[in-house]
């Protein structure tokens, strides 16, 4: 699914979102998460993204550590160019927490989240 045309869109090839989207199914099917940082257009001051910048996930529903770790060394095994970062909200400061919730896309229903 594609973003809207008007809202922020994701800094990704598709095939690094197809991949990406693949993990997090496998091992977060039931879970949200959401993308924020500078992959996600308007994040932050426009600047173009460099090929080696990270992606920055948050996952908004309670998932188990197994879940996480298993997640982290999927994306690490696998042939995306650039490192995946891969936090709980709750584990994030509260200044983030709001941003990502107010500004963060929504990596699998591929929309950005309302304020």
């Amino acid at each position: 699914m594609k973003p809207p045309q008007n809202g922020p869109r994701l800094h990704l090839t598709a095939h690094e979102r197809d991949e990406v989207c693949r993990l997090l199914r496998q091992r977060l099917s039931q879970a949200r998460v959401l993308a924020y940082g500078s992959r996600v257009q308007g994040w932050s001051a426009e600047r173009p993204v460099k090929s080696h910048s990270d992606l920055d996930l948050v996952v908004l529903d309670p998932v188990s550590d197994l879940a996480l770790a298993e997640l982290r060394a999927d994306l690490d095994d696998s042939d995306l160019p650039w490192r995946v970062d891969l936090a709980r909200l709750a584990d994030l400061p509260a200044t983030l927490q709001q941003a990502v919730q107010a500004r963060g896309f929504e990596l699998l229903a591929g929309r950005a989240i309302s304020p």
